[in-house]
């Protein structure tokens, strides 16, 4: 009950106040009094400011002064050339950046430009393009296996920086490039440079070459001792090279080339040969820098050969005089002399005759089993003919001993052309059996 009475109060007494209120209300003038601020107790003339003089906090300006960049840990020292046809008047040493080990080389005491690349993310120092000169360079030294590193800087007006002194003169010990191990591919030509590079370039390491050492005479005597390799690259003309220990060879685009390391190697990739053992070979490829380096292994290739069954091929029949005899090989008659080459091929046994024929069989441009007649013997008493066999790769040889019967075909001669048969009017003396061992020309 009093809660409505008071609401009912307020109602009525607002009621009361809209009606008793006027409609329009005047607005008095406002009069603005100014004030002054009061006056700074610190405010005094210049020359009162003059007299107090220096302070202690005082700010004075200095431009920023430029300082080397610590590159002592940001460079990497991969080593010098180590090609064995690196001249010693030149030594060539290679450079990397953490993160980037991809070298550059720089001859000791030559200049190798630097730039900061904001680029890259992170932003590094990597080296200019070309070596195009930059404000930023190092020069660098030999000493021992460690590379003196002097790091210099110019600033805007032409003048040297070299400080800090820790910054701009150190040393950095020789660290092994993972690319001159073989764990890193490169590139020569349009062969991929790795392990399997001459197994795919379709090498063949035969062994020493037991033909030329018997019948290659002064031409071919720096070939004594020596490994012959055989390369069969599809699409390329087959060809041979002769390798001993520490012999080297360059790629010259289409093929190995044999020279001596020096001035005709420079410039090209250059393959030494390391060891050899009795089955495997071992090889290092360098690159033309000699910043990579790869290890490449050969194992020397099997020839298996039925040598019984070869020497059954060959019967004489008798001897026409005292330097022919007359041969069935495969029942295929022969007229042989000594010093005679037969080689066997698809076709069957052929006869060596033409220079054109021979130079191709020294070559190796055409490959089979070789018979070289050596001629009338006493063995045992016995009367024999006498040859050897080379096999296909020419590092096996067997000697084979023909029996030789008087009478027959050597007391009666056929008259029946044998092949290869020459005329009678023949000079047999051109074929003495004195004769010294026949030099290849």
């Amino acid at each position: 009950m009093t809660l409505g009475g008071l609401c009912l109060f307020l109602l009525f007494a607002t009621g009361a106040f809209f009606l008793i209120s006027p409609d329009t209300h005047a607005i008095s003038d406002t009069t603005i009094i100014k004030r002054t601020i009061p006056k700074n107790a610190f405010e005094q003339n210049q020359e009162a400011f003059n007299a107090i003089g220096d302070s202690c906090l005082d700010l004075k300006f200095s431009p920023r002064s430029l300082q080397l960049p610590d590159l002592r840990t940001q460079l990497v020292y991969y080593g010098k050339n180590g090609r064995p046809d690196a001249k010693g008047d030149r030594t060539v040493l290679h450079f990397a950046f953490t993160g980037n080990p991809s070298p550059s080389s720089v001859g000791a005491g030559e200049r190798l430009y630097l730039l900061f690349d904001r680029d890259k993310t992170p932003p590094q120092y990597v080296f200019s393009s070309d070596n195009v000169p930059t404000p930023l360079w190092i020069e660098t030294n030999l000493y021992n296996t460690e590379a003196v590193i002097n790091v210099r800087m110019m600033d805007e007006e032409g003048k040297l920086i070299e400080e800090p002194a820790n910054y701009a003169n150190f040393r950095l010990p020789e660290k092994e490039n993972q690319a001159r191990v073989g764990s890193k591919a490169w590139e020569m030509g349009k062969w991929r440079v790795d392990g399997s590079l001459l197994v795919r370039q379709k090498a063949v390491w035969k062994g020493e070459d037991l033909f030329l050492k018997r019948h290659g005479g002064k031409e071919f005597e720096d070939y004594l001792g020596k490994h012959c390799i055989d390369f069969a690259e599809e699409g390329q003309e087959p060809y041979s090279i002769y390798l001993g220990i520490n012999d080297a060879v360059i790629w010259d685009g289409t093929r190995w080339k044999e020279v001596e390391p020096g001035e005709d190697s420079v410039g090209y990739p250059l393959l030494i040969v390391k060891k050899i053992d009795e089955r495997i070979m071992n090889l290092e490829l360098w690159d033309v820098g000699g910043k990579g380096k790869v290890a490449l292994n050969l194992v020397k290739g099997s020839d298996p050969w039925a040598t019984q069954g070869l020497q059954n091929q060959f019967r004489c029949l008798g001897a026409r005089t005292h330097s022919q005899y007359i041969f069935e090989i495969e029942d295929q008659r022969m007229l042989l002399r000594p010093k005679d080459w037969l080689l066997k091929t698809e076709e069957g046994w052929i006869k060596l005759e033409t220079p054109e024929s021979i130079d191709a069989y020294v070559q190796r441009k055409e490959t089979g089993v070789l018979f070289v007649f050596d001629g009338l013997a006493q063995i045992d008493g016995k009367q024999v003919l006498t040859g050897v066999l080379f096999n296909t790769g020419r590092n096996l040889t067997h000697q084979i001993e023909i029996p030789f019967q008087k009478g027959g075909a050597s007391s009666t001669p056929s008259k029946e052309k044998t092949k290869n048969d020459k005329s009678e009017d023949d000079d047999d003396d051109d074929f003495d059996d004195d004769d010294d061992e026949i030099e290849y020309e």
